[in-house]
């Protein structure tokens, strides 16, 4: 049976009571050793007790500071969880209470209806929730989708030709600038009503002037489909004969694009190892984009929780298993990773004076355990946003694909291998931690620490002298 937490002092901000109905913000869970437990809606009549899920899980040391100290990162929560009260709860119990009518099952269907009013305000709730939950990633797409779809509709307004002929040329020119003053950003809010097939052709159209390749327009497209099908929620935003999406009668197809190539000659890849600048942060990008794809196009999170304990000095490579892959009751499989000269000259700049801990300073503070994980990952969410804005800068001062970002390295590491090297498949599945396990000839390729090293070492330019020997050499 579920257990309720004792409600903290300062919930009064997150209480209401009309008559003799009353809502509360409650942690509920089901077992006293439970890590994480979501937050209920209480709402009580007659001594009868019905919960509303929140979308948000915390832990009970979290919970006490969310309710009882202000706190920034705690900011967007409580703007989302206040706007609930203020708009759906409170609304929905008064017109029943107004009238004497009030239950459960009346106050179920009038929640039930959708909740936000507009397109934007259903994309903002929805990158709300994802960031809460630290999937980045998730909510860039849906942030970058609604700037899309808002930047159409400012078009659509747009009443002379010329005017729309200029905002296209603007559109096309500001394209890859995601930061600074010259970044293009417009605000136009969307309604449900304007969702129809019609609009979504235009957009399509707009888009296709503006240089959007077709892939990114599905991406677009598949995204808004998921906050019209809504399905967090009890219902649709948009249903039956209005629903805009389909193959027939008029319906808008959404349409097809192969996916996006994002590995980068190794020349690119020299090209940034040898990028000079004494801005403190676009070295910092530069090395660790660099390191990242010497060590077997390793990912931010896994660089982010290498510790020194992680180097095998003896065979002179750094040993982990991929945070993606861990999964309980499985044997581990563990990535080895040649130690280059590149690697410890990078370390030397960038990496933790002591030797104790992590490699690098992300995470410093923050012990590697499960029940860190949330910090951990928020942590590694705020370093890697502005080590990805340097990597454009340093992408249009050297002329290179303006979308750079740390992803790449982990796609040039395996297309240079397979397609340059043309190291065997099964090897480069094991360089990489890929699951080998459906190939029945996997077990008989053995990889040395000499034949690792024999790999890793053909990536280096030969054109480059490092001031590191071939061995491990960081400095303390």
């Amino acid at each position: 049976m579920a257990n309720l937490d004792k409600v903290p002092k300062k919930t009064n901000a997150f209480k209401y009571k009309n008559r003799n109905i009353s809502v509360c913000l409650t942690r509920k869970y089901r077992n006293k050793d439970d890590v994480e437990a979501p937050i209920f809606w209480r709402v009580t009549y007659e001594r009868r007790h019905k919960y509303y899920y929140s979308g948000f899980d915390f832990e009970i040391k979290e919970w006490d500071e969310f309710i009882n100290r202000d706190l920034k990162k705690h900011k967007l929560t409580k703007q989302t969880l206040n706007n609930y009260l203020a708009l759906s709860l409170k609304p929905a119990i008064n017109a029943l209470a107004e009238i004497n009518e009030f239950s459960f099952e009346a106050l179920d269907n009038i929640l039930k209806k959708p909740l936000s009013e507009t397109v934007n305000e259903a994309f903002q709730n929805k990158i709300t929730a994802l960031e809460n939950e630290y999937k980045v990633g998730n909510a860039s797409i849906y942030r970058t989708t609604l700037k899309a779809l808002m930047r159409f509709k400012h078009y659509s307004l747009k009443k002379k030709k010329a005017d729309k002929i200029q905002f296209i040329q603007t559109c096309i020119e500001q394209k890859h600038i995601t930061i600074g003053s010259n970044v293009l950003t417009v605000e136009e809010e969307i309604s449900f009503d304007e969702i129809t097939p019609k609009f979504l052709n235009e957009c399509e159209k707009f888009w296709e002037k503006t240089e959007v390749s077709y892939a990114t327009m599905g991406i677009y497209m598949r995204t808004l489909r998921a906050i019209i099908n809504n399905k967090d929620g009890d219902k649709p935003y948009i249903e039956g004969s209005k629903y805009p999406f389909g193959v027939n009668n008029g319906k808008y197809e959404i349409p097809a694009g192969g996916r996006k190539e994002i590995a980068m000659p190794i020349e690119d890849i020299w090209k940034i190892e040898n990028f000079k600048t004494d801005n403190a942060a676009l070295a910092t990008a530069r090395d660790i984009f660099v390191f990242m794809f010497y060590c077997n196009g390793l990912n931010f999170g896994d660089l982010c929780r290498l510790t020194y304990k992680n180097i095998d000095a003896p065979r002179n490579e750094i040993i982990f298993e991929r945070k993606k892959t861990l999964r309980k009751g499985e044997e581990p499989t563990y990535i080895y990773v040649p130690i280059l000269p590149p690697m410890i000259e990078i370390i030397n700049r960038q990496g933790n004076d002591s030797q104790e801990g992590y490699i690098f300073p992300f995470l410093n503070g923050i012990e590697p355990t499960e029940n860190n994980e949330n910090l951990i990952k928020r942590e590694t969410r705020l370093k890697l946003e502005p080590i990805n804005s340097s990597l454009k800068y340093i992408a249009n001062e050297l002329d290179l694909d303006p979308s750079l970002s740390t992803s790449y390295t982990r796609n040039s590491y395996i297309t240079h291998l397979t397609s340059e090297l043309l190291v065997n498949p099964i090897v480069v599945k094991k360089m990489v931690g890929h699951s080998t396990k459906k190939d029945v000839t996997a077990g008989y390729v053995k990889l040395t620490a000499k034949k690792r090293r024999e790999i890793n070492m053909k990536l280096l330019n030969p054109n480059k002298t490092y001031n590191t020997i071939n061995s491990v050499g960081i400095t303390g």
